[in-house]
């Protein structure tokens, strides 16, 4: 059993490494300056200038592409937070108090590691002022602090008459219990799955959002040529800007579900007739927040380019956009039922 715990505790290490090499944000937030920064501010502030209703939607929507980039890293760092956080529960007169803390907790020596003497010798350890005041400073300044986190359980409120109660409400709320060896070995093997499972949501889930912020970098690039060219946004700058934002919402779409399918085709590569993957809402909530964004996105592109194709139908340039947005309304509804089906 204690070498299945320093084995468990190497694996736990190695998932935690995983997900603090994500949480540094290497690649997702380095490109995001690169799409906020003068290429966005120099379309905005040509769409803007004029003043116009057609103008002034399709400034709308360049910011609805900008919003998902934000939306998607919200959700991995709050899939993040839901891995490193977990609850505990504070129990007292009043009922159980739950409170966060970290996913890894504290630890206590499990107490059939030692005879009544040792068990003996180790508590008079734990209340030695000398070991207390690790936990609890010998001032009245940190005790009153402590004392004010305390009284924010019910069922800790009363540890607050000596410094050696107040170290032991320290380690409930760092979520330390007394445990048998074999029970350490059947937390550890819960904690272990719930590590597995948090965390391959977390590393596909930043798949999924470094490809939206890709796409999105490449669409703002484009928007900010066009501009640049044409600075007053003529009717051929509008039907350039509208035909990027059709072609950015089925691409966003299609790129944010594509991991998924991805490992469909491997999981059948390797034999299997029939996957659960795309039903797994953890594992598909990004691509699903994803279509609502760019759904809407491309009705809006529409829109537009509906209004265009009625001020002049007959320009090469109106009819090209007509048929990629009859390419882009379709790619958009066939990846619509393919993700949703």
């Amino acid at each position: 059993m204690r070498a299945y715990l320093q084995r468990s505790e190497v694996r736990l290490s190695t998932t935690h490494r995983v997900v603090t090499a994500l949480l540094s944000g290497a690649g997702v937030l380095v490109l995001l300056p690169a799409i906020g920064r003068d290429s966005v501010v120099n379309v905005l502030r040509s769409l803007l200038a004029s003043n116009t209703p057609m103008h002034t939607v399709l400034a709308a929507l360049v910011v609805c592409t900008l919003s998902l980039t934000f939306a998607v890293l919200w959700l991995l760092l709050y899939e993040i937070t839901r891995f490193y956080f977990h609850s505990n529960h504070v129990s007292g007169e009043g009922g159980t108090t739950f409170t966060p803390r970290f996913t890894l907790t504290s630890l206590h020596l499990p107490y059939d590691e030692l005879g009544p003497t040792g068990l003996a010798a180790l508590q008079a350890r734990r209340d030695d002022p000398s070991n207390v005041e690790l936990l609890v400073p010998s001032n009245d300044i940190a005790r009153r602090v402590i004392d004010a986190q305390l009284r924010a359980y019910d069922g800790l409120r009363d540890h607050t008459s000596s410094d050696s109660m107040r170290a032991a409400a320290l380690l409930q709320l760092a979520g330390v219990r007394d445990r048998l060896l074999v029970d350490e070995v059947a937390k550890i093997e819960y904690g272990m799955a719930r590590h597995v499972l948090r965390v391959q949501v977390i590393v596909l889930r930043y798949i999924k959002a470094l490809l939206v912020v890709l796409v999105t970098l490449a669409s703002t690039y484009t928007l900010a040529a066009v501009v640049e060219m044409a600075p007053l946004v003529d009717d051929s700058a509008e039907r350039w800007i509208v035909a990027a934002l059709v072609v950015w919402a089925p691409t966003v779409l299609f790129v944010s579900a594509s991991p998924v399918q991805w490992l469909d085709r491997v999981l059948k590569s390797e034999g299997a007739t029939s996957t659960g993957i795309r039903y797994d809402r953890d594992l598909t909530r990004l691509e699903r927040v994803v279509s609502v964004v760019s759904l809407a996105v491309l009705l809006g592109a529409l829109v537009c380019g509906g209004v265009l194709l009625a001020r002049d139908a007959t320009t090469m340039g109106t009819v090209s956009l007509a048929a990629a947005s009859g390419g882009g309304l379709a790619a958009e509804i066939w990846l619509l039922r393919r993700i949703r089906r």
